[in-house]
């Protein structure tokens, strides 16, 4: 079982980490969870509006990383391996759902 700001490997092709971001009234009574794809960053890379850069010592991955809203999908539980860590820094975590509603215009 997966929960909220879980931090998950995914078989997306290629298999990738990603965020858990739907609530887990879904997450626990569905088959499918929402998430946003991660992908590693080198300082200087550019983030965009729709990403939130997810530093490694406040994640737990083990690089800096982008969590990338317009890549936001939803996918099959059997897709998901257990979770490696967990998004528990509280501004992150704002930071994340106000590109949601950003991307979104919510």
């Amino acid at each position: 079982m997966v929960n909220k700001w879980d931090i998950c490997y995914c078989s997306l092709d290629p298999t990738r980490p990603v965020l858990i971001v739907s609530n887990d009234a879904v997450n626990h009574a569905l088959p499918v969870s929402t998430v946003l794809p991660l992908s590693s960053v080198k300082p200087g890379d550019r983030v965009y509006p729709t990403e939130v850069l997810l530093p490694a010592i406040q994640s737990g991955l083990p690089k800096d990383s982008v969590a990338m809203v317009q890549q936001i999908r939803t996918v099959a539980h059997a897709r998901l391996l257990p979770p490696l860590c967990r998004l528990d820094d509280a501004a992150l975590r704002e930071k994340v759902l106000d590109a949601i509603r950003l991307y979104f215009e919510v």
